[in-house]
């Protein structure tokens, strides 16, 4: 009995270990992927290599979510390398597959001359291992293998499909979301493009009536406008910041239409994640690079599973020199940044030349960050990463210099650091809406009438 009950643990422990070894191989090819086109195809690919299958397929559903085209396959239904033989098309509930789609279950299919729903495309095959792509509760695709053998695919079989199709949901989500970011770059380049040639346009025809310059004018505005809306797409929505950020406000005030600051929020791994950035530059240049480096933060936290505030960093500076990279030309531009991770009451932060002050007891704890951007730089060290274990009633504060930059009062002169301070100092017996209410009417009264030099951007957290 000892010697039967000793097999079994060491069998078990034996499947285990082929489990984790194969999910260990596709978590490490999916996270090289970028496109959907890569990811289903490393999916089909090594469900052959990895578990002995001699086919597999990966549908995904059409814009319409009418039908499961076949996106990717390897073995005998397509001896082609990445150049799909005649692609299936199913309805929802054709076939195991459509099934499949239908009731977004899987289903591990012993013998499918017994079964009704089996549908016969190239070649009968006796055994089918089918399992749904799921995100929030919708079917993406579906993961499919037929064997000419009965009983040839096993419940481990199923429990390591499920799983690899769980990571490919994430990383399908992850390529739409890219894909949008990088389209909203390429509309930012090309309003660009198209503001310069308007406005030299407008430089060579000086002779335009008053009424034909104001309507130019508008046509010049409504497409910085619509740059606005592309912008504010990639900021975190009230709904995101209210259910994640409680008791906290957001001060942020571009100096154009758009602006070169931004603010930036995610949840990964039980870590609050939330930074105050300024790019290079304000208006519609700076959005284009907002655009970059946000996108450079998003890929560091989801593509890399990175929590830890310096290595973010790092791995944010890597991405947007490789993008700046692409043009072929020399470029300079970056990003001043403070990132904070929150953990039950631990802050870790790391800043590349913007501090983070905490209000404890009517004091400022200021921790500095690294005298170096994000983007090109002479001496590049790796961010520094700070912990600090806060105590309740804390306030966390990040910022741009936009405020304490700002030309005004009497004499016309900037705000400057200290007497920002004291502010922050003064109300902390305030209400987080509160503070954000007297920081915008202090800034406004001081500005006056004179032109606001920069964007603005304050964030602060209480704990």
């Amino acid at each position: 009995m000892e010697a039967e009950t000793s097999n079994n643990d060491i069998q078990s422990l034996r499947t285990n270990a082929h489990y984790l070894e194969v999910i260990n191989t596709f978590a490490s090819e999916l996270l090289k992927t970028r496109t959907t086109d890569e990811i289903v195809w490393t999916v089909a690919k090594h469900a052959i290599a990895k578990l002995g299958f001699i086919d597999c397929v990966v549908y995904l559903f059409d814009d319409d979510n009418e039908f499961l085209l076949q996106r990717a396959a390897h073995g005998p239904k397509n001896p082609i390398a990445f150049d799909i033989k005649n692609p299936i098309k199913l309805k929802i509930g054709q076939g195991i597959c459509g099934n499949v789609a239908l009731t977004g279950l899987p289903e591990l299919v012993l013998d499918t001359s017994t079964h009704d729903k089996y549908k016969i495309d190239d070649a009968m095959r006796l055994s089918e291992i089918a399992v749904p792509i799921m995100s929030e509760g919708k079917v993406l695709g579906v993961i499919d293998s037929e064997h000419p053998d009965k009983n040839f695919y096993t419940q481990e079989d199923l429990r390591i499909l499920i799983t690899i199709a769980s990571m490919t949901s994430f990383k399908l989500v992850e390529a739409d979301v890219q894909q949008e970011l990088l389209q909203y770059q390429g509309q930012l380049e090309e309003l660009v493009q198209i503001q310069t040639q308007e406005l030299h346009t407008t430089i060579d025809k000086l002779h335009l009536s008053n009424l034909e310059k104001e309507n130019l004018l508008t046509d010049i505005t409504d497409s910085i406008s619509y740059a606005k809306n592309i912008q504010t797409a990639i900021l975190p929505s009230k709904k995101i910041i209210k259910k994640l950020l409680r008791d906290s406000f957001i001060y942020y005030k571009p100096k154009d239409i758009v602006a070169g600051d931004f603010y930036w929020l995610q949840e990964r791994n039980n870590k609050l994640l939330f930074a105050a950035a300024d790019c290079t530059g304000h208006g519609v240049p700076g959005a284009m690079i907002s655009v970059v480096c946000n996108n450079a933060l998003n890929r560091s936290v989801r593509e890399y599973d990175l929590t830890d505030p310096g290595k973010i960093l790092d791995k944010t500076r890597d991405i947007i020199k490789e993008e700046f990279e692409k043009s072929g030309k020399e470029v300079n531009d970056g990003m001043d940044i403070a990132l904070c991770s929150l953990e039950g009451v631990q802050l870790k932060y790391a800043g590349a030349l913007i501090p983070v002050w905490i209000i404890r007891d009517g004091k400022i704890i200021e921790i500095k960050g690294d005298r170096q951007p994000i983007g090109k730089y002479v001496q590049q060290k790796p961010y520094t990463t700070h912990t600090l274990d806060l105590q309740k009633g804390d306030t966390i504060y990040i910022f741009s210099d936009g405020f304490v930059s700002q030309f005004g009062g009497e004499k016309g002169k900037k705000f400057k650091t200290q007497p920002f301070r004291d502010l922050l100092l003064k109300i902390q017996d305030k209400i987080m809406y509160d503070q954000k209410t007297i920081l915008y009417r202090t800034f406004e009264d001081w500005k006056g009438n004179l032109e606001q030099i920069d964007d603005v951007c304050v964030i602060g957290v209480r704990v």
